[in-house]
């Protein structure tokens, strides 16, 4: 069985016929029931995003962009990413983790 949300493109004809071919059934979780069927998206993935967001907000407030000769602004360096990656996974408890095993 293969669980889809309910994006369209998901949803495509073509999309479920080469599922069906393979020999997948399909099911789509219904709009509006995240926090019921994708307990990781609500307990680990949205702290997560919000903690990335939180980390690009400081690096800019910072003046971490800084701008291109064009005046566009630059980048973040991989190194940057990566450590926001990690902090961001560092502030997500342990304990919400177990309590969805």
């Amino acid at each position: 069985m293969l669980v889809f949300d309910s994006f369209r493109g998901h949803l495509e004809d073509s999309v479920k016929s080469k599922f069906s071919k393979c020999g997948f059934d399909l099911a789509v979780i219904p709009s509006g029931c995240t926090s019921i069927c994708q307990p990781l998206d609500v307990a680990i993935n949205k702290p997560f995003k919000d903690n990335m967001r939180k980390e690009w907000h400081i690096w800019m407030s910072k003046g971490g962009a800084g701008r291109t000769a064009k005046g566009n602004l630059r980048c973040a360096r991989i190194s940057d990413v990566c450590a926001w990656v990690k902090n961001s996974w560092e502030n997500i408890s342990d304990k919400i983790i177990i309590s969805l095993l």
